[in-house]
């Protein structure tokens, strides 16, 4: 631990030269300000936009970045990595329903070494075909009988296919001349929306199922609409922390019912390593990894007479650790944030050591209570420099700092730095399925990676009131208890890749006010 302490010492003191990266986030916030400025973008009241941009850019905000080492049979030697996008979707929202934007180019990033550059990248980029451009509907159309039940159905009227490249970047320090690009899947297709139980009967078995696929040198992929998995009462927690309970149970499920659309990619642990081999141990070199996902759109979007975007990239969304971007970065920088890199992140060490969220729920429960915390409760939280919390979301954590587990930790072995991004351990096998994933015991949980049933948005609750073994003065009740009352996803997740639920059909009655798992 005191390493780390001298570590924190030496970026604050050296704060005048991390400046520098604000005055690269400014000028990024301005390419991004004259990018939405004129283009012509769809607007989505999301419940995932985290930042004032990326919220008039659905199509492009990335919602939830999964990592876990798979956990079907058969697949032990493998790693899942799953980003979501275009969030709060209503199942009936045609006729043009949920496609991926061929403009955006959408990026799963790894980092082997710790210096916050993608040292492996995925990048997936879409194309749409027109089957029929004089029907008056879209998505879906009667040109035979009007059912999709196959990949290539003729009804299926707007299908898209799409480009995996798996970029290895050499000798430039992620990026520039030293990249070896390789395309390991092309033509391949994205199944429909869940249109409705006519138009797209038994969706997961003809369609759903069908659009996994194989991938150049080992592996799979998916990409295609799925259900929302990302269980949390939203009403409450912006509601002024509003919550209808903090138990585990009792909460609003806000997102369930909606859909998203998500890529999912399942490769060989070993072409993630830096070694190349899958990691022998918890403490090997090579066994941590550093995972998010970006959107990126061209700098240049002409509208007439012919839509056509122009120019390099700019990146327009970033997503590691779930909530960071919403509950940890200022108002000031969240755009800012979306635009940039982990190399860049010692720019987020004031907030993360002294947050402002438990500040708030401490004063929200004096006020007004929350929950079944009282009006007048008094919650007792850590002072700054909150350096457990710099550990978790930004550092890594380091080995003999987990009671009961000396050998555990997240750190990547070199590191040089602050980064923001999920870390997953690969040494570990799956073991467990406690929602509360390191807080629960289970050290294969959030967050060391994550998997699609951690709880996230408890353990965070927790982790910010320092109800964790980091800090064990505040690791008592409510801060190790507080929750949501959300512990679940109503709908179960699948036992196989892309593990994420089937989306929700349209035309179906959907609940408005029920009570959570």
């Amino acid at each position: 631990m005191r390493a780390n302490y001298k570590q924190f010492d030496l970026i604050l003191t050296d704060w005048e030269r991390k400046m520098q990266s604000l005055n690269r986030f400014t000028r990024s916030l301005l390419i991004l300000s004259l990018l939405f400025s004129t283009s012509a973008i769809p607007a989505l009241a999301s419940s995932h936009a985290e930042a004032p941009l990326i919220s008039m850019d659905p199509y492009a905000d990335n919602t939830d970045v999964y990592a876990f080492r798979s956990t079907e049979s058969g697949r032990e030697g493998f790693v899942t990595i799953i980003s979501n996008f275009i969030p709060f979707q209503d199942p009936s929202g045609g006729p043009q329903y949920f496609r991926f934007d061929d403009s955006v180019l959408y990026e799963i990033k790894i980092d082997n070494t710790g210096d916050g550059r993608p040292n492996v990248t995925y990048q997936f980029q879409f194309e749409t075909h027109i089957v029929n451009s004089e029907t008056i509907l879209g998505h879906t159309a009667v040109n035979v009988d009007g059912q999709v039940t196959t990949l290539d159905d003729p009804d299926y009227n707007m299908p898209q296919t799409y480009t995996v490249r798996r970029v290895e970047h050499r000798n430039d320090r992620g990026r520039g001349r030293g990249n070896r690009s390789t395309v390991i899947a092309s033509g391949i297709r994205t199944p429909p929306s869940n249109v409705g139980p006519r138009v797209t009967p038994n969706y997961e078995e003809n369609l759903g199922s069908r659009a996994v696929y194989p991938l150049t040198g080992g592996g799979r992929v998916f990409a295609g609409q799925r259900d929302e998995s990302f269980f949390i009462d939203l009403g409450g927690v912006f509601d002024g922390l509003n919550l209808r309970t903090v138990q585990a149970t009792g909460g609003i499920d806000t997102l369930r019912t909606y859909n998203v659309n998500s890529i999912a990619i399942e490769v060989p642990i070993g072409h993630v390593t830096r070694s190349g081999a899958i990691p022998t141990s918890t403490t090997a070199a090579d066994a941590v990894v550093g995972i998010w996902s970006t959107a990126s759109r061209q700098k240049v979007t002409v509208l007439n007479p012919d839509p056509k975007a122009r120019g390099p990239f700019t990146q327009v969304s970033r997503l590691g650790n779930p909530l960071v971007n919403e509950l940890i970065v200022p108002l000031g920088l969240k755009d800012a944030f979306n635009a940039s890199e982990p190399t860049q992140d010692a720019a987020l060490v004031p907030a993360v050591l002294d947050p402002e969220l438990p500040k708030l729920i401490k004063l929200v429960a004096n006020l007004y209570g929350i929950g079944e915390l009282e009006a007048g409760t008094d919650i007792q939280i850590p002072p700054a420099p909150r350096t457990d919390l710099a550990l978790i979301f930004a550092l890594g954590i380091p080995t003999n700092t987990v009671p009961g587990a000396p050998s555990f930790t997240t750190v990547i072995a070199g590191s040089n730095g602050p980064h923001e991004y999920l870390r997953l351990n690969l040494a570990y096998t799956p073991a467990g399925e406690n929602r509360l994933g390191l807080l629960g015991g289970d050290l294969t949980g959030f967050p060391n990676g994550r998997r699609v049933f951690d709880d996230v948005v408890d353990i965070e609750l927790r982790a910010v009131l320092g109800g964790t073994p980091f800090t064990p003065d505040f690791n008592i009740a409510p801060n190790n208890t507080i929750g949501d009352g959300v512990s679940m996803n109503e709908q179960p997740f699948l036992t196989r890749f892309p593990y994420l639920a089937p989306p929700n059909p349209g035309n179906t009655v959907r609940p408005t006010n029920f009570p959570a798992h």
